[in-house]
């Protein structure tokens, strides 16, 4: 048989694991840009202030409007998010809901690793952080009006 030289096999080899890194890494930035269901129990007071939000800033969805605040909770100071302690049931009936929203990938991972790193009990707590922060201490024209994110629209 032939044999190709040592330089022809490595420079297949590399172009064959280029492939494969670019082809994963596409997968990657492909599921970063896809829309996963999901069902987040969150407080009644949540959606009306969501549904709130969708009004006064033209949002397209409660989806967006939800998307938009994962984007802003990205870049802001976890701790102000997940550390600081803020209840608006606090001696009231809780009244959970669920909400089905469409979020990317790339936000639920996010939600994942907070929940990790800050030891939250489960994925909707996370959330209703996220949501708790935005309706009592968050800059609404920050979280809503800027655009962040050009391709998860």
């Amino acid at each position: 048989g032939i044999m190709a030289p040592p330089q022809e096999i490595a420079a297949a080899v590399a172009v064959a694991g280029f492939g494969l890194l670019f082809i994963s890494h596409y997968r990657a930035k492909k599921a970063e840009k896809t829309l996963c269901d999901g069902a987040y129990e969150v407080e009644e007071g949540h959606i009306a202030f969501l549904q709130e939000m969708v009004q006064k800033y033209k949002i397209p969805s409660i989806d967006k409007a939800v998307r938009a605040l994962i984007q802003y909770s990205r870049e802001a100071n976890k701790d102000d998010l997940f550390v600081k302690k803020r209840c608006n049931t606090c001696g009231g009936k809780k009244n959970k809901k669920i909400l089905a929203i469409k979020i990317y990938g790339a936000q639920k991972e996010f939600l994942q690793e907070m929940q990790e790193q800050h030891k939250v009990k489960t994925l909707d707590k996370t959330l209703r952080c996220i949501l708790e922060f935005a309706q009592r201490d968050g800059d609404r024209d920050e979280m809503f009006k800027v655009i962040r994110c050009k391709t998860c629209s």
